[in-house]
């Protein structure tokens, strides 16, 4: 593998990639779906994804029920993202791309745009418990004073600039190699944690009444953390051969997401436990001031490189999305201008302080609109057999998938009656709509609605269309 890669001269780690949203030449392309298993569990495994899973608990669950909502909204989440893995080794190019087939080259804007500030979302947010830990390091070394968190903010975002800039190859090596280290923090976290928890405590928590509406909700919550990285999906999965099985990509992908997300939430579940369910007041502090004095150092240093290799995709990705935007800049420079602008929103939410009730209310929008825009990219690569015409997705206006002014009507209708769908059967802290609380009385189902709702909608709209059957379609290379 080693020597194939290095013969790739525009995709070698710790050189910066050559590539934009360009598609990929065949002569260029390499890996095996291994490679998407070691990324997902590195950059799933971080103290954001436990904080996730205190709150999975914070919505009156048992133990039992917290865990079983945790498996399952997981499951369906990481089999979404393995899903929307699938289109990179088909059309060479960057997930939120393929958007072009199915909603048109003007159309695709719109998903687009949602797609750029998710990531940056995403970048600022998760930067946050990242950051705090650099301060606390600081601080244990003897650095106080006003200038101490902006210190700690500037190098987090100046670590993940600069390995986002460096590019594909090298987020994949880096990846591989930090979730073998993550791996070893969390697990002796997860020791001193199951060891600290009074068994009273568990027995308490264990006697919690079930409740379908606080399960389902909580179960939503599971669902929106890792559904949220579907429009990242293809950028890490674009260079494998095209005759990549869609099957071992939806795996690998699949698998290595689920495995760091439902072992660091269900220790997020005993976290919460051990301190009495309330994470939203300095969860990095708090866990720190529990734990033996030897391993607060090495765990902020797990919680500081975690929230790197969360983070850099999501660099990546948001400047492959300005790209995407046809906004004319090359990819590094567009990654200057994230860093720019993400500055400003993470010192927003750093002197607001509600770190936690920003990104809950995030993972809520943000699977608003990817549920409804995974489904339809996923049902238009089986209407096409996985068949693209790369080529026709970078032109502008004489492009095949032009269609008629710019947009293809069934994706286009079938995305907002997804939202819709989502906003309607919605019943969260973020959003709850008067159908779910006066009428149905009924836990969370936005995400659900959102699939079926615009995955069946495509389906029917699309399957007969001209292009989507065209011999040009369906004889399509990369």
């Amino acid at each position: 593998m080693s020597n194939i890669l290095d013969t790739v001269s525009s995709d070698k780690a710790w050189q910066i990639e050559g590539h934009g949203i360009d598609p990929i030449p065949q002569e260029s392309r390499h890996g095996r779906a291994v490679e998407l298993f070691k990324l997902w569990l590195g950059a799933n495994t971080n103290y954001v994804v436990v904080v996730t899973g205190a709150f999975v608990l914070s919505f009156g669950l048992s133990l039992t029920s917290a865990i079983t909502a945790i498996l399952v909204g997981n499951a369906l989440g990481c089999v979404v993202v393995g899903m929307a893995s699938i289109m990179g080794p088909r059309t060479g190019t960057a997930g939120i791309v393929t958007s072009r087939t199915s909603f048109g080259q003007l159309g695709s804007l719109f998903p687009k745009l949602l797609s750029v500030i998710t990531a940056l979302s995403w970048f600022s947010i998760n930067a946050i418990l990242a950051t705090d830990a650099v301060n606390t390091l600081l601080g244990l070394m003897g650095f106080t004073g006003p200038a101490v968190p902006w210190v700690g903010l500037s190098i987090v975002l100046a670590l993940e600039i600069a390995i986002a800039i460096y590019g594909h190859a090298t987020i994949i090596w880096m990846e591989s190699y930090i979730s073998v280290f993550l791996a070893g923090i969390f697990l002796i976290l997860g020791y001193f944690v199951l060891t600290s928890v009074p068994v009273a405590h568990i027995i308490a928590v264990q006697k919690t009444s079930f409740s379908t509406i606080s399960w389902l909700s909580a179960m939503s919550l599971a669902f929106s953390y890792p559904v949220g990285w579907s429009n990242y999906a293809s950028d890490y999965s674009r260079y494998f051969p095209r005759n990549l099985s869609w099957k071992k990509i939806t795996l690998a992908a699949g698998l290595g997401q689920f495995a760091a997300v439902v072992l660091c939430e269900i220790l997020g579940v005993y976290v919460a436990i051990l301190v009495g369910n309330n994470v939203s007041a300095d969860p990095v502090t708090q866990l720190a001031n529990i734990l033996p004095l030897w391993f607060v150092v090495p765990l902020l240093l797990g919680i500081v490189v975690g929230g790197i290799a969360a983070n850099v995709p999501n660099g990546y990705t948001a400047g492959l999305g300005l790209l995407a935007l046809r906004i004319p800049i090359k990819r590094v420079p567009s990654l200057l201008v994230i860093a720019a602008f993400t500055l400003v929103v993470r010192v927003i939410v750093l002197i607001s302080g509600d770190f936690v009730g920003a990104y809950e209310n995030f993972l809520a929008y943000m699977s608003y609109w990817i549920a409804p825009w995974a489904a339809i990219v996923v049902v238009d690569y089986f209407l096409r057999q996985g068949n693209y015409e790369s080529s026709e997705m970078m032109k502008w206006n004489t492009s095949i998938y032009w269609y008629k002014n710019g947009v293809f009507w069934p994706g286009m209708i079938s995305f907002i009656f997804g939202i819709c769908a989502c906003l309607i059967f919605s019943n969260s802290s973020t959003f709850a709509s008067s159908l779910m609380t006066n009428v149905l009385h009924v836990g969370d189902l936005s995400f659900e609605a959102g699939i079926v709702v615009s995955g069946f909608m495509y389906y029917f709209m699309a399957r007969n269309h001209g292009v989507v059957k065209s011999p040009l379609s369906q004889g399509a290379t990369t």
